[in-house]
Parts: structure tokens; C-alpha cells; sequence
């Protein structure tokens, strides 16, 4: 494959000549630029957000780009911002009068702004205070150096099927006006939503979110002339199927807020990822189009501050015969393969987890994920016991050399063998596996077991005046790791002692822990927290948490004001479990949880209050973001909070294993 290719040479090269990681022809002065632009979505301003706040910082930078570039090159000016919806999370005027601000202070007078509504710009706002903002209508055809963009907005910002159905004829009747005026050209269209199985992230199951929708697909397709510019799936625009031909061609723009990643081929079944860089980010498009109509799209990345090794090459966009970038692409891709010295290997092992360390395959375009075949023995014999897939940073500038994985869900005593399989953007696999076999230890080896008055292994949070908030427990000082949310106030209560007064607002501790340690339960675990509640704070009807951790997993006390009740949730088997008790929330109270693998049970004061016969796997969240325990809150991703408590916490216990009941008595006084 040549570092370059004319246009010519780039419709004779094989598929395999879709996107190359070097300039896809030579810039030998021949070419003419006739029109360019920059297209990006999804950037989520949000009214919690300050100038500091890595989706603001993104924009700006991206705009000052622009500018910067545009002075060194011979084509001096960028024609065109395109925005593709959710400029903001509500639609609030503080919300995109920020977005506006940043684009007036950074973006050059001359630069015209072609813009399109998103679901978010309802969901706390409106289409007119949209348009009034913007001073442009949501639903436009504009003419720019002979080209024509076409912008359209959902009409109620449902996120469902049929939000553009009023717009079909409007739609139509701009594209044969377009036509009339030049039917060689392309004509872009610019819309949030990405056209139903086109792109990557645009095909849905039943039920899932909707990145695409069919309201225009077979509008459409009667236009080869289309190039479709669209978001709202945050799939990174690395992916090599970001863009698409059938009988139109799709872009998608990806996200400077946050990356989301689908496991399947058409996009399918819409899922966030699970890589902890999947918040980096920060690349945006540029378009170059020339003289003859050729389309050169470039990927500037604002993270690394550099473009990325990917383009595409639009040659001849209004001709059908000429597309390349096809569905054909998933029959003729070849598979990834195992660098050479390719290892893997156990860093970490719990009674319920593992980590692992494993080296990053390689591809002609890149590895997005690995399927990890999981097998378990039983009486001498392997047999498959769970499927893992864990994704790639492959749309960072540079990956990392080898990905650590956190596997949960395990079984204590156990051997396993992981079999890793890279998987590339056209599903293809890695012919063999990359290996791992290991054993997981029992459940709490280390602990006595017949402490009658034990302390949390896992956690023990306690209140210092001078201190401050201390793990006293725990398998590890984890004292660094307590995280503090607004500013509660450590008092001396005169009942429970020491303890931390919370406002119920915006107050609570962080407990944030590894995957690794969260395996360290196996099917067992007892959490322990003393409170009083300061009903004269409550000021609305939600649930009020007290202790735990239930993002997608995990356990946590909850109380209901209005019933007069106390909860436990608790995941187990992908579902969760609930155990309530009543209690008025006007005294001081001691509420403890054991689930033994067996059993359930709820304890106020020392005395069993509720228990049930349940079974089954307990596991956390794989979201690392939302892992830890939270005094005070509920846990949610980004380590955010919601359901404050009101009133003072004076201890929170987490153990590894099942208390028994003296045990429960004796912790409790």
C-alpha cells in the first residue's frame, strides 16, 4: 500500500484501500480546495459545568484550531462550522447561550455556522429559544461556494422513531432544490439522529436506545448526491465504519463530550462502554472538498492536540459505482493478529474476581475490543462458564501497549481459563487465543471468622473531629481514598458521638474502590451503618440513601419517608433484591445487611427486622466510574451522587463475609 494515492489510484486499489493511517493522495499543488468546513456534535454543555469543564475546554480548542490552522495553509480559511445537535444535556439558555459565547470569543466572524437541533436542546428547553439564541432557523437550506446544506431538527426531541416525520416533504422538496441548482455536486444533509443501519452505533434492537431512525431513509435513498453528517451515538469517528455507503453516504461525528461503543457488527444493541478513557473525548472532522467534488476527511484530535492516523477519501460522492466504504468491507477485511511476544496473565486474584493484564493485538485499521471466553473446571472438565468483552482505548492517539481488565462474577476455590480473542472494527478475530489459567481462593481466608465484635474488613468508616473521615478497617489504609462531596461538617453528637452532619443536598463521602477489591466477596457480605435522620430537611418525595452502592450492582439502605419504611437492595443474579422493615426514622438507629449465599437478612439495632430465602451471584457495577461506597448518597457514574441524606452518620462497615447473628447484636451496640 503506498504512503499516498492520487484519486485515480484510490477507486482502482482493492476495499481494503478504505481509510489508511497516512494521506490518502499526494499534496502536490494540484489539487484546488474549493470549500471547507469542520463537523463535530454531541459536546453537552451542561449548567453544572464552569469554564474549567473538559467539554468547554474541548469546544474552545477546537474552534482556536481552526483559526490556527487555517494560517498556514493555502486554502486560509475554514467556510463552515457544522454542529449536529446536543450542543447542550437540557437545553437551557444557560446551557447553549455558553455554547454561543464560546463560538463568538473563538471563531472567526467569516466562519458561517450551519447548525441543527438535538434531543438534549428539549429536554429543559425548546425549538424557540433555539432559534432565537442561534438567530437561525432549526430547519434550513443555505448555499455556501456552491453547495448546499441542508439542516434538520427533531421535532419533539423524543429519542424514539417518527420525531422527523413532519419534516419528509420539507426535506424532499430542499434536496430537488438543491438538484436543480447543481446535480453534480454533493448535497450535505445535517441531522442528530444518524439514518437507521447506516453508520456504526445506528441499528437498534427492541427496547434499545435510538441512535438511527428510518423517518428519512427511503427520502434518502433516492439521492446518491447525499453525503449525511449525523451524531447522537458518540461512537468514536475513528472507527473505520463511522463512515458508510449504500445508496447515500453516512458520517458519523462521534463526541467531545464522552465515547460510547457498541459489541455489535451493524451497531446493534447500543451499549455505553466500559474503558476508562472512554471520557477522552475530542476529536472533530474537517472536510476538504475540491474542485472536482472530491471529499478529504481528516480527524483532529483536541486531546493529544494533533490529527489522528485515520482519513477517508470521498472520490466522486454523487456515484453510486464509485462508493468503497460498504458493507462489502465486513466479507473481505482480514482478522487481527497477536503481536509478536503477545502475553497474558493474572496481576490480581479474588475469592469473586481477577484481574488480568493481557498484550493489545494489531490490525490494518484497529482492534476495538476482546472477547473473552471464559471456562471454569468441574470434576476434571472444562466447561464455559461466561463471555466477556472488554473494549480498546483504540481511539486514542497512543494505546496503551497492554489492557489490565477487572473480571467479576466469579467463584471462590475455582480454576478458570480465560481464552482472548482481538476482535477487529469488521468483527473478524484473532485465529487463537492468548491464554490465562488460575485459581481463586476462598472467601475471606484471611479473616477470623470467630471474632465475636469484628471490624469491617472491607470498609469502616468513622468520624475524627481532628481526623477527619478514617478508614479504621479494612484490608488496606484506604484512608486517602475517602473522597468528600460539598462540605459536610464533622460534629460531636451527644448520642452517637463523632459523626458527619449532612445537609441531604448536595453532602456525602466517597468510599471509590478496584475491581479487584470488589471481587473480594465472592456471595457474601455484610454492610453495618448508625444514623438518625433529620426528617425537618426532606424536601421531596424521593428515596433518601443512606449507605451503599447500587449503580447497576451492588447494595445500599435506602428510607421512604412517606411509607415509613427502611430498604436494603441488593443485586444479585442481575436483578435486584429487596428487603424492607418498618421504621418511623425519628431515633437513633444501627441497620445492618447479611446476604450468606443463602439467605438474606435485615437488622435494626441488633434484631432481625426482615429476611427472605434468596440465591444466587452478588456482584458490583463494572462501571468503574460509579464504584465505591457512598456515606451519605447513592453512588452514580463519574462519581456523582444523588438522594442525600439528612441528618448524622457516626459509622459505615462493609465485610467480606456473612456476620452471624451475635455477631450483628454485638457490632450494633
Amino acid at each position: 500500500m503506498p504512503t499516498s494515492l492520487n484519486r485515480r489510484s484510490f477507486l482502482s486499489a482493492s476495499l481494503l484501500a478504505l481509510c489508511v493511517p497516512s494521506k490518502l493522495f499526494a499534496e502536490d499543488g494540484s489539487q484546488e480546495i474549493v470549500l471547507r468546513f469542520a463537523a463535530l456534535s454531541d459536546v453537552h454543555y451542561d449548567i453544572s459545568h464552569n469554564d474549567r469543564s473538559a467539554e468547554r475546554v474541548r469546544f474552545g480548542k477546537a474552534l482556536r484550531f481552526m483559526n490556527e490552522y487555517c494560517a498556514s495553509q493555502p486554502y486560509d480559511k475554514f467556510d463552515a462550522l457544522v454542529v449536529a445537535g446536543d450542543f447542550s444535556n437540557h437545553g437551557l439558555i444557560e446551557e447553549i447561550g455558553a455554547f454561543k459565547k464560546t463560538m463568538d470569543d473563538n471563531l472567526a466572524p467569516s466562519t458561517r455556522r450551519i447548525l441543527a437541533m438535538g434531543n438534549h436542546e428539549y429536554y429543559g428547553g425548546n425549538r424557540d429559544l433555539w432559534e432565537k439564541t442561534f438567530e437561525t432557523k432549526a430547519n434550513r437550506l443555505q448555499e455556501l461556494n456552491g453547495y448546499r446544506f441542508i439542516t434538520v431538527s427533531p421535532e419533539k426531541g423524543t429519542c424514539n422513531e417518527n420525531d422527523y416525520v413532519y419534516l419528509r416533504e420539507w426535506l424532499d422538496e430542499k434536496i430537488q432544490e438543491a438538484l436543480a441548482a447543481d446535480p453534480t455536486k454533493p448535497i450535505f444533509v445535517v441531522q442528530h439522529y444518524h439514518v437507521f443501519e447506516t453508520v456504526y452505533g445506528s441499528a437498534s434492537k427492541p427496547g434499545d436506545f435510538h441512535a438511527g431512525v428510518k423517518d428519512f431513509s427511503d427520502i434518502l435513498e433516492r439521492y446518491p448526491q447525499v453525503v449525511h453528517i449525523s451524531g447522537h451515538s458518540h461512537i468514536p469517528s475513528y472507527d473505520p465504519r463511522s463512515v458508510w455507503q449504500g445508496k447515500f453516504t453516512a458520517i458519523g461525528t462521534g463526541s467531545l463530550s464522552y465515547f460510547a461503543l457498541s459489541l455489535y457488527e451493524r451497531g446493534d444493541n447500543f451499549r455505553l462502554g466500559n474503558n476508562v478513557a472512554f471520557r477522552e473525548a475530542g476529536a472533530f472532522l474537517i472536510f476538504d472538498v475540491y474542485k472536482d467534488n472530491t471529499i478529504r476527511i481528516r480527524l483532529y484530535d483536541v486531546v493529544s492536540d494533533s490529527f489522528l492516523d485515520r482519513e477517508y477519501l470521498l472520490v466522486d460522492p454523487v456515484n453510486v459505482d464509485k462508493y468503497v466504504y460498504t458493507n462489502k468491507r465486513f466479507d473481505v477485511a482480514k482478522p487481527p493478529i497477536w503481536k509478536e511476544n503477545a502475553s497474558a496473565e493474572i496481576v490480581e486474584v479474588a475469592p469473586g474476581g481477577a484481574t488480568i493484564r493481557f498484550s493489545q493485538a494489531k490490525d490494518e485499521f484497529c482492534v476495538v475490543s476482546y472477547r473473552i471466553a471464559a471456562e471454569k473446571e468441574n470434576e476434571g472438565k472444562w466447561e464455559p462458564c461466561q463471555t466477556l468483552n472488554v473494549w480498546s482505548d483504540y481511539f486514542m492517539k497512543t494505546p496503551v501497549e497492554k489492557i489490565d481488565y477487572d473480571v467479576l462474577n466469579l467463584e471462590p476455590n475455582t480454576k478458570y481459563r480465560f481464552n482472548v480473542y482481538g476482535v477487529g472494527a469488521f468483527q473478524k478475530e484473532t485465529s487463537e487465543p492468548l491464554k490465562i489459567e488460575f485459581q481463586t481462593p476462598d472467601v475471606a481466608e484471611n479473616v477470623d471468622r470467630s471474632n465475636p465484635n469484628p471490624r469491617g474488613n472491607f470498609l469502616d468508616v468513622e468520624f475524627d473531629p481532628e481526623k477527619g473521615a478514617v478508614n479504621v478497617g479494612g484490608v488496606d489504609d484506604a484512608s486517602a481514598r475517602l473522597k468528600k462531596f460539598g462540605k459536610p461538617e464533622i460534629v460531636s453528637d451527644a448520642t452517637l458521638g463523632a459523626a458527619i452532619a449532612l445537609n441531604g443536598v448536595d453532602q456525602c463521602y466517597f468510599a471509590p474502590f478496584s475491581g479487584i477489591r470488589a471481587g473480594m466477596f465472592g456471595n457474601e457480605i455484610t454492610t453495618l451503618v448508625k444514623f438518625r435522620l433529620d426528617l425537618s430537611k426532606k424536601t421531596n418525595k424521593e428515596p433518601i440513601s443512606i449507605f451503599g452502592s447500587t449503580e447497576s450492582g451492588g447494595t445500599g439502605f435506602e428510607y421512604y419517608a412517606e411509607e415509613k419504611k427502611i430498604m436494603v437492595r441488593c443485586w444479585i443474579d442481575d436483578k435486584y433484591f429487596d428487603l424492607t422493615a418498618p421504621f418511623d426514622g425519628t431515633e437513633d438507629a444501627v441497620a445492618a445487611f447479611v446476604y450468606d449465599g443463602k439467605e438474606a437478612r435485615l437488622y435494626l439495632n441488633g434484631k432481625l427486622a426482615a429476611n427472605a430465602e434468596v440465591s444466587g451471584s452478588f456482584r458490583f457495577t463494572n462501571n468503574a466510574s460509579a464504584r465505591a461506597f457512598c456515606v451519605g448518597a447513592d453512588v452514580c457514574p463519574d462519581m456523582g451522587a444523588r438522594w442525600f441524606f439528612p441528618g448524622v452518620i457516626a459509622n459505615a462497615r462493609v465485610y467480606t463475609y456473612a456476620l452471624t447473628s451475635e455477631q450483628i447484636e454485638n457490632v450494633s451496640k
